[in-house]
């Protein structure tokens, strides 16, 4: 990653302030005696000044003596819809293609613990959406990404991870994509090769009346020989799964 990270560990002394910047998103810091002002100014322009003074108008955390702060990326809290018009499979062929996920910076005081975790910023703005028919459906985000058929496209953002999701069509007609949901929640964040990456997603269709099962896991190529892990899973639930994955949009006009 060719800027400064705004990931690691970062030590101010009470009465110190720092200003932590990537592209539109910047983390102001003030360290108190025995806590920190932390305050997000987002959609900040290039070359555009802040008043390190206004980071004490941010929120205060009452964290203890210690003078370190570490800031690590997670992924989101809620499930990922992916929308898509231009994506078809024909019978028995498999598809493996990118997106980008947005991710969450978050702010532990002195440890990576549960316990010491302050708060969470998002490092791009994201809206919510809602997954499936209205009364079995489920909350989720919105991602606004496209698709990649080639990694080697994607340049390297710590603002977002890189998602591989291969789908096998077992089904004897064409698959269109309509809405996927990417459930990340349940999956690993991993740094390989300048890129930050989760687990690959391996869907099997089965057809419209039929749960597609899901698994969740790495590759030698994508993850490396010896994960770097970043992020463990929010919500773990094994390996392998049916669920409802794909969400097909039912046309309410009869044509005449």
């Amino acid at each position: 990653m060719g800027k400064l990270s705004i990931y690691g560990k970062k030590q101010l002394n009470p009465g110190e302030s720092a200003l932590i910047d990537y592209s539109s998103f910047t983390l102001g810091i003030k360290r108190n005696e025995e806590g920190w002002y932390l305050k997000s100014f987002d959609g900040v322009n290039a070359g555009q000044e802040i008043n390190i003074d206004e980071i004490v108008n941010g929120t205060y955390y009452h964290s203890g003596k210690s003078n370190k702060l570490i800031l690590t990326p997670a992924l989101p809290v809620k499930p990922m819809v992916f929308k898509s018009s231009r994506i078809i499979i024909s019978p028995q062929q498999r598809l493996t293609f990118f997106v980008k996920i947005p991710l969450v910076l978050q702010v532990y005081a002195s440890k990576k613990q549960d316990e010491n975790l302050l708060t969470e910023f998002p490092l791009h703005q994201i809206s919510n959406t809602w997954f499936g028919e209205t009364v079995n459906g489920e909350p989720a985000f919105a991602l606004e990404s496209d698709h990649y058929l080639d990694l080697k496209t994607i340049e390297a953002d710590e603002r977002f991870a890189i998602c591989p999701i291969s789908i096998f069509n077992n089904d004897n007609a064409a698959l269109e994509i309509e809405r996927l949901i990417i459930r990340v929640d349940q999956m690993h964040l991993v740094k390989f090769n300048d890129h930050l990456i989760t687990s690959q997603v391996k869907l099997e269709y089965r057809g419209k009346d039929y749960l597609s099962s899901v698994s969740y896991g790495f590759s030698k190529i994508l993850h490396g020989e010896n994960q770097e892990i970043v992020a463990k899973p929010r919500n773990p639930e094994g390996k392998s799964m049916l669920k409802i994955n794909f969400h097909f949009i039912k046309n309410i006009y009869r044509s005449e």
